[in-house]
C-alpha cells in the first residue's frame, strides 16, 4: 500500500470536481501522503517506536531503521526495512546521504565566508556604506 495512492484517493473523495487550486491541492496531498506514511506504519509494522523514516535518531552513528528503496527522481518513494534493502537500494541511499551531506557543507561554507565578511573581528557588523 503506496501513501501517494491512499493521499490521491483520499483527494479524489474531498474534491471530485478538482476545484481545489493546484498549491492548495499540493499542500494537502504532502500533509495527506505523510499521514498515510504514518497509519501504514503503525498498521503494518506495530512493535515501530520510530516517528517516522529518517526521523530517528539520526546524529547518534547507528543506522535507521527504514531507507527508501531505489526510485526515479519524481516518484514517491516507499520505505524499506533496513534488512529487505537490496545493493541497488544500499547503492542508492548512500549516493544520495553523500549528495546530501555535500550540499549542507557548500550551505555551511558560504553561510561561513558571508559572516566574515559581514562582522569585523570584534563580532559586530560592519557598517554598509551608503
Amino acid at each position: 500500500m503506496r501513501p501517494a495512492w491512499l493521499a490521491t484517493g483520499t483527494m479524489a473523495d474531498l474534491d471530485p470536481e478538482k476545484k481545489t487550486p493546484d498549491l492548495v491541492y499540493l499542500a494537502a496531498h504532502l500533509a495527506l501522503r505523510q499521514m498515510a506514511r504514518e497509519i501504514c506504519r503503525k498498521k503494518f509494522d506495530p512493535a515501530s517506536t520510530e516517528a517516522g523514516p529518517g526521523q530517528g535518531n539520526l546524529f547518534s552513528g547507528q543506522l535507521q531503521t527504514r531507507y527508501p528503496a531505489a526510485h526515479k527522481r519524481g516518484e514517491d518513494p516507499e520505505y524499506v526495512v533496513l534488512d529487505h534493502l537490496t545493493a541497488k537500494d544500499v547503492k542508492f541511499n548512500v549516493r544520495r546521504l553523500r549528495r546530501e551531506a555535500g550540499a549542507k557543507l557548500r550551505h555551511a561554507d558560504a553561510l561561513e565566508a558571508w559572516g566574515d565578511e559581514q562582522f569585523a573581528e570584534n563580532g559586530k557588523r560592519k557598517r554598509k556604506a551608503a
